[in-house]
């Protein structure tokens, strides 16, 4: 051992073989040697049935396990010094399968090699279960539209992968789309045949099933495992376009039943167990057409057609009360399914992974899942409206997901040292950059227009409606940033598990943004002179901001994604800048006397605002964006 870093050391002779290539690998990265030095001599003993068990004698951890999960969990005890000297610690789990689904179709394609790194972290926290969500960000063979400049994984990336979690103990299981959420491939006049609507397949054209096949084909060639995940969620205009035309109105629950089971049998002559999002069932058998109305019923014989071998997945990240979760878990079973729960690591828009909504709704879910006896868990990374977020952060959303899935008492120490261990970071430090989403979004600050303000108006200009319901001012979140600026600029960070400079350049973005348009309000309302003169002098330097955070989000793309998608982050953060320079042109006239009014600024947020949307394409503009 030198200074705060432990290392372990194991021999071949008294290693259970299963463990000895695994071992191997994670010693390139992690102090794991093979051979006894100075530091803790790992030992292993079979166990039982999903528990873990370390105990410390001396130089000596014995790691008591029964799934090389477990195993690699006990390790990553011993690398956090969990167990002391003369110690025991033991975690369970009810959970056959744990894991995390990666969205890799909003822009994001997480580059193998840093892919890889994850799976390492992840199978130290016991993770046995990985998911990349590619809707068409996959090869496909005669299909060259398919994924087309998107960075689609190429056949031999995914069996690379493939192979390569399998080394870890971790089942890499294909989750693609065979329904809805298609968008990106019904764009090109080349699958214009196999369109529906928008993002939805054509139900009952034979191209439509030639393509799918070929989607599966290539699960099957591609993926050790036998598990698929074929989608099939939020297909909302199922049978209102193209159908529409051409087979006349029918019971959507007909048409979707009739996809499915077709896709079901496609699924079976491969040998492929296909599992699909559950939302469309419950979202059709209520008129709200919401997921969680608790007035849904399913007609008998819509439940009678549901192939019996699917796995029906069970969607929810929005929920903080356990008993919730144990109601729909049981409509699930009413159906006559075991569902497999999806819940989520909050990063999807969002510019860094959310802690306090991860904590609260996930930790529920995991709650209601153990009393429940619910055996097949994994957590979900969504990338909508871009994947600006850095995905890096959210390892601190998965390392509390597995704590609290492992840990019937919740120790939030045995959390902090863990994640310090195996990914590298301060995790408080990871946590509070988490602040970014709060009191009000960053990401909808960001993106707001800073002559529009839609959002800025729809907030509030005087009291502000706050992300947790409450109110306060935009000075409040001005210097709630600034000060979150400072705190983060002070702890050392480094960009293990999240770019710590790059929270710290967007805190700073967020409260010039902010403190800018509360003057420029202010000052355009009387006609402030000096007012706005103070506006117009705070430009410039705002724009610098916005061109290092511009270098800053190129280089944490870089590192983590494919290059495909960082253009449309480009392409905002360009935007913003010019529409700046904009704002400085505008006042320059307005202060030499050329025009007397900025009609941007005149036009009042409509009464009563209401609720909006936050993505880019909401507060860019109110006219056509691309």
């Amino acid at each position: 051992m030198t200074g705060d870093r432990i290392t372990v050391g194991w021999r071949a002779e008294d290693t259970p073989h299963e463990l000895h290539a695994v071992l191997r690998e994670l010693g390139h990265e992690y102090p794991i040697l093979e051979g006894v030095g100075e530091g803790i001599r790992l030992k292993f003993e079979p166990g039982e049935p999903g528990t873990c068990i370390i105990r410390r004698a001396g130089r000596v951890a014995t790691i008591r396990y029964s799934g090389l999960n477990l195993a690699l969990r006990g390790i990553g005890a011993v690398l956090a010094r969990l167990v002391p000297d003369g110690g025991e610690l033991r975690e369970e789990t009810g959970f056959k399968t744990l894991g995390f689904m990666l969205d890799c179709s909003r822009n994001a394609v997480m580059k193998p090699e840093h892919f890889k790194r994850w799976l390492r972290r992840l199978a130290l926290l016991g993770f046995n279960q990985a998911m990349l969500y590619t809707e068409d960000t996959y090869e496909l063979e005669g299909e060259d539209f398919f994924g087309y400049q998107r960075g689609r994984y190429t056949a031999a990336e995914l069996k690379d992968l493939d192979a390569y979690a399998a080394g870890l103990g971790i089942e890499l299981v294909a989750c693609i789309q065979t329904l809805g959420h298609l968008e990106q491939i019904l764009r090109w006049p080349a699958h214009a045949d196999v369109a529906d609507f928008q993002s939805v397949l054509l139900v009952g054209e034979e191209k439509t099933y030639r393509l799918i096949a070929k989607m599966l084909d290539a699960v099957r060639d591609r993926f050790s495992s036998r598990r698929v995940h074929v989608g099939m969620d939020e297909a909302w205009s199922l049978g209102r376009g193209a159908y529409l035309d051409r087979f006349g109105a029918r019971r959507r629950f007909d048409i979707f039943n009739e996809h499915l089971n077709r896709v079901c049998a496609l699924c079976r002559e491969r040998g492929l167990e296909p599992m699909i999002w559950s939302d469309m069932y419950f979202r059709m058998g209520n008129a709200s057409g919401r997921y969680y109305d608790p007035e849904t019923r399913i007609p008998d014989d819509v439940a009678a057609q549901i192939p019996k071998y699917l796995r029906l997945v069970y969607w929810d990240y929005y929920h903080s009360d356990p008993a919730f979760y144990k109601d729909w878990i049981a409509r699930h079973r009413a159906l006559g399914f075991e569902p497999v729960m999806a819940s989520g690591v909050w990063t999807w828009a969002r510019l860094w992974y959310d802690p306090a909504l991860t904590e609260a709704n996930a930790g529920a879910c995991i709650s209601a899942c153990r009393e429940a006896g619910v055996k097949e868990l994994f957590f979900t990374l969504w990338g909508d409206d871009g994947a600006y977020c850095d995905f890096d952060s959210a390892l601190a959303g998965l390392a509390f997901g597995a704590e609290r899935s492992y840990s019937r008492e919740f120790n939030p120490k045995n959390l902090a040292d863990r994640f310090k261990a195996v990914c590298g970071a301060d995790y408080e430090t990871v946590r509070k950059a988490g602040e970014l989403n709060r009191p009000v979004s960053g990401a909808a600050i960001l993106w707001d227009d800073p002559l529009l303000g839609i959002f800025h108006q729809h907030r509030g200009n005087d009291e502000v409606r706050m992300t947790n319901d409450g109110t306060g001012s935009w000075q409040d979140v001005a210097e709630h940033f600034a000060r979150l600026k400072d705190d983060l600029s002070a702890r050392a960070g480094g960009n293990e598990a999240g770019d710590i400079h790059h929270a710290v350049l967007l805190a700073d973005v967020l409260s010039r943004k902010v403190s800018l348009r509360l003057t420029l309000d202010q000052a355009y309302r009387v006609r402030d002179r000096s007012g706005l003169a103070e506006v117009r002098s705070a430009i410039p330097a705002l724009v610098v901001r916005l061109e290092e955070l511009a270098v800053s989000w190129r280089g944490q793309w870089l590192r983590r994604n494919k290059p495909f998608g960082l253009e449309v982050i480009q392409i905002r953060l360009a935007g913003l800048r010019a529409r700046y320079l904009e704002l400085g042109q505008r006042l320059d006239e307005l202060l030499a006397g050329q025009v007397t009014t900025i009609p941007e600024l005149d036009t009042p947020a409509p009464k009563p605002p209401g609720d909006i949307g936050t993505s880019w394409h909401d507060l860019a503009s109110g006219s056509v964006t691309i």
